[in-house]
């Protein structure tokens, strides 16, 4: 089993236990700040957890409902003898309705596309989707951690992936 494999293991049932410890409805709203609502606007930087080249990139999110964010991706990937860009547009559904303080919770899709140079990667440019699950966890009102699980379901970009990512809200 590939080390970024088990790191994935490792990551999901320590996010999924503390969900699961955590996830208590609310007694009140301490946290009314932290909520995704209508117009916040959030970017992350971002970092997978890959044995190979370590992808790293972007990401903003709008919110144009209290529960729907729209937004943009772009990952690169850079290693010995080629780059991946990966631009790619993503609408989320948030888990409002959970009311876990400080956690914001949301799965949606990305619809890309990879622009693939040099000889060295065994992948070539292409449509990719990408159905993901994903978190945010707030210290502050500006400031938070994000962890995103992608499933990649077309092309030579299948497969399931990971992120993490440092969340600014804007």
């Amino acid at each position: 089993m590939k080390l970024s494999k088990i790191m994935l293991v490792v990551v999901v049932v320590i996010v999924g236990s503390s969900l699961l410890l955590s996830a208590a409805p609310k007694r009140g709203k301490k946290y009314a700040s932290l909520d995704f609502e209508k117009g916040n606007m959030f970017l992350t930087a971002q970092v997978g957890l890959y044995s190979d080249a370590i992808p790293f990139g972007a990401n903003f999110e709008y919110a144009i409902t209290e529960n729907i964010g729209v937004g943009a991706t772009l990952m690169m990937w850079f290693g010995s003898g080629f780059s991946v860009f990966m631009p790619s547009i993503d609408a989320a559904y948030h888990l409002t309705m959970l009311e876990v303080d400080k956690l914001d919770l949301f799965a949606g899709v990305g619809l890309g596309f990879a622009v693939v140079g040099g000889n060295g990667v065994s992948g070539s440019s292409g449509i990719a989707i990408s159905p993901f699950v994903a978190g945010r966890y707030w210290f502050s009102e500006k400031l938070g951690v994000s962890l995103r699980v992608n499933i990649g379901l077309i092309g030579d970009w299948t497969g399931v992936s990971s992120m993490l990512g440092v969340v600014f809200r804007i």
